[in-house]
């Protein structure tokens, strides 16, 4: 309990505790200063705590950064006025070429601004227009519709994040006047910057009703010239040419959209969504992204424009913002997991998504780590082609600083399994022999090849991917070509891979032989599949081949207590054990290498050679006995799954034909 200022108790004891400067704290290393009483007696630590408050307050204070002075704040208020002038002088220029620019409607949207940062810079970035505000306002000569004007301006800045001007910038010109860019510092030159840019705004006049040149002391010096040349020259006629300074082509684009309160007038209005979609367009084209990653882009493109307008009211990205972004991360830590798996979600406003998500249970809310920064990713992307574009967005929003850190070493995020329960896992009734094809679960004498099958084996034999695997084509399966068979990983029409570094040729392990992997593919291929797998296929849906095979598997994984892709992490553990080289290592996992030796002057490791390095895996299917190929039947019939949507609806389309027909 404290008893006074930086005084507390712990036990018996008294102690006295402080907060130090940011320059002792980036010094010494520690944030606070802790020093024990050494006394029990509540009146004798208040006056111990009174004594070390003065003396810590007359060390620091004698050793702080030297303050930012009233001559350098004066410089500061100068420095940016004149600049944010400048730039509103070249953004009038273009606001003229305008085919419906209105002198009037610019002067009353700047003059609203210009009072916004008045009010912004005296009562803070969150403050609200009082009657005093009002009162000289009114002195100043404004009229009752245009003081409302500024209200509502003010207001809609607020809101939107206008107001708060870029951090970054303050410090760069604090910096710029020799002050050093201190929090404090910064503090005292905000609401200074702030009225610069009032300032800048009201001096409207001087961009839209005075001259921009003396023009007539101009043509009194050229008619004074003119004058003495036909003195001289009788029969030559002046002809004067006057270039319009404004209009030179090294002015640069306007930053904003006209009409918005946020920025002064641009041409047009550039959307998260429209600049998203050029970004998916051309990834499209240069085959970097494929289809799922399109529509996963495309979903936060969409969210977060429905969201910076039903929420902010904000259209443009031009007014983004670094208090939108923050906005919108919390709003995606408190969404509902399972935001996007239904095709409704794309269309839901951002309310609805809320309701929804305060229904769920607090385990079902908040996106995890992982796919906020994937989120991120995609948005970060659309902010570079934004730029790109020449679309000015201001210099302080950054998406790095909410981006999840991992707060675990790579190999502790998900542990290595143990041999044995690998063992245990290639012992369970879909490896010996189940009931029946849809009870694999089960012991009995059944034995059927499927990827819940081969599938595992794969991934602990070649140490492939679940996605990998699941999507092979027959085509990838190479019996052909050299002395061994290998398995050709890329991206196909069935599937894709992570990434460039992941496709590779991969020896088959002898075991998979032994076991009739080969037998296997080449059944599925004479009868007209052409995928590995079709069992884990269904026309109806667009889910990934890998969770459905883990839905087969579910109750395996739960009585052995891992999942296919630590399978993999136990491919590269068992390699590493037996001393194979982590080149070898990389190119077997499909990773790309560390040095410009290693990954561009190198092929990847040989069939041949594979096959050494793969033979030191533990073989954990040896007490496996093969068994003649035999498919799933429906699979060897052709037929769609049984347990698909498009089987279903054709099951209840036939129930009704055959009810109709009876009735007839």
């Amino acid at each position: 309990m404290a008893l006074a200022t930086n005084l507390n108790r712990r036990g018996a004891v008294y102690y006295w505790r402080r907060r130090v400067p940011a320059t002792f704290a980036f010094a010494t290393g520690a944030n606070w200063l802790k020093l024990s009483l050494r006394t029990r007696e509540p009146v004798r630590a208040r006056f111990l705590a009174a004594q070390l408050d003065a003396t810590a307050a007359e060390l620091f204070m004698t050793t702080l950064p030297d303050a930012i002075t009233r001559e350098q704040l004066a410089t500061l208020f100068r420095k940016a006025l004149l600049g944010h002038e400048a730039k509103l002088d070249r953004v009038a220029a273009f606001a003229r070429q305008e085919p419906d620019f209105d002198p009037a409607a610019e002067m009353a949207a700047e003059q609203a601004m210009g009072w916004s940062y008045r009010v912004a810079s005296s009562r803070g970035v969150n403050g609200r227009l009082t009657e005093d505000d009002r009162a000289a306002m009114a002195k100043a000569g404004l009229a009752e519709a245009e003081i409302a004007c500024v209200g509502d301006c003010l207001d809609a800045m607020r809101r939107s994040g206008a107001l708060a001007p870029s951090q970054a910038r303050i410090r760069e010109i604090v910096e710029e006047i020799g002050a050093l860019p201190t929090p404090g510092n910064v503090a005292r030159a905000e609401p200074i910057y702030l009225r610069a840019l009032g300032e800048a705004l009201l001096r409207t006049r001087d961009r839209f009703v005075l001259d921009a040149l003396p023009y007539e002391d101009l043509m009194a010096d050229l008619g004074t010239e003119a004058g003495e040349n036909a003195s001289e020259q009788p029969v030559a006629e002046p002809i004067v040419a006057v270039v319009d300074p404004i209009t030179a082509s090294s002015v640069p684009l306007p930053i904003a959209s006209k009409g918005s309160p946020l920025a002064p007038a641009s041409t047009s209005i550039v959307t998260i969504e429209a600049i998203g979609g050029r970004l998916i367009a051309e990834k499209r084209q240069d085959r970097d992204w494929d289809d799922k990653t399109c529509r996963q882009a495309e979903f936060i493109f969409t969210l977060f424009g429905r969201f910076l307008r039903e929420e902010h009211g904000l259209t443009d990205l031009a007014g983004l913002r670094q208090t939108h972004c923050d906005a919108f991360d919390g709003f995606l830590r408190g969404l509902f997991t399972s935001v996007g798996k239904s095709p409704k979600d794309k269309d839901r406003p951002i309310r609805e998504l809320r309701q929804i998500s305060e229904a769920k249970k607090p385990g079902e809310r908040g996106l995890a780590s992982g796919t906020r920064n994937r989120h991120l990713t995609f948005l970060g992307q659309a902010l570079v082609r934004a730029r790109k574009a020449g679309v000015i967005i201001d210099a302080g929003v950054s998406l790095a600083e909410f981006r999840a850190r991992k707060k675990k070493r790579g190999r502790d995020q998900r542990p290595t399994l143990p041999s044995s329960a690998l063992a245990t896992f290639f012992s369970l009734p879909v490896f010996t022999g189940c009931r029946d094809w849809d009870d694999i679960h089960t012991t009995g004498t059944e034995l059927f090849h499927r990827a819940a099958y081969f599938g595992p084996m794969l991934a602990h034999y070649t140490g492939m991917r679940r996605e990998e695997f699941c999507a092979l084509s027959v085509d990838d399966v190479v019996t052909t070509n050299g002395e061994h068979p290998y398995l050709h990983v890329c991206f196909n029409a069935f599937g894709r891979v992570k990434n460039a570094q992941s496709v590779r040729n991969l020896a088959v392990h002898p075991e998979l032989i032994r076991l009739g992997f080969l037998d296997y593919v080449v059944a599925v291929h004479r009868l007209g599949h052409k995928r590995v797998f079709p069992d884990l296929f269904s026309p109806s849906t667009r889910s990934l081949l890998g969770d459905r095979l883990y839905d087969e598997l579910r109750p395996a994984f739960t009585m052995a207590e891992f999942t296919t892709h630590q399978v993999r992490h136990f491919f590269g553990n068992a390699l590493k054990q037996q001393r194979v080289a982590e080149e070898f290592r990389a190119d077997l996992l499909g990773h790309g290498g560390k040095s410009e030796t290693t990954e561009r002057y190198c092929n990847p490791i040989g069939i041949s050679l594979q096959l050494e390095e793969l033979m030191k895996l533990p073989i954990l299917t040896a007490h496996l006995v093969p068994r003649p190929t035999r498919l799933v039947p429906w699979v060897e019939r052709g037929e769609i799954p049984p347990w698909s949507r498009a089987f279903r609806q054709r099951s209840v389309s036939r129930s009704v034909r055959t009810c109709s027909a009876s009735r007839s």
